[in-house]
């Protein structure tokens, strides 16, 4: 299966500093996409995992279980355990 592909939205504000803790590939991603001078997102970019989208947003390595939410708060991590149940 080709498994979940997560969107980062055209439009979205982008970190423009890299953090040390970015992995490579994410790194190299964030200097190809088209971002404007005020970090805003011109293109929609796919990414393999929350995280490696939650990385490509804010500039370093980060876990996009917990750091994905909704606007009421609730983290993915929260949606995909209600889902297993």
């Amino acid at each position: 299966t080709m498994g979940s592909t997560f969107v980062v939205l055209q439009g979205s504000r982008i970190e423009t500093i890299d953090s040390e803790s970015i992995p490579p590939g994410i790194k190299e991603r964030r200097q190809k996409a088209k971002i404007d001078e005020n970090g805003i997102l011109q293109e929609n970019i796919l990414l393999r995992s929350p995280s490696y989208a939650a990385a490509f947003v804010i500039g370093g390595h980060v876990n996009g279980l917990v750091e994905w939410k909704t606007k009421d708060g609730v983290s993915l991590k929260e949606i995909e355990n209600s889902e297993e149940n």
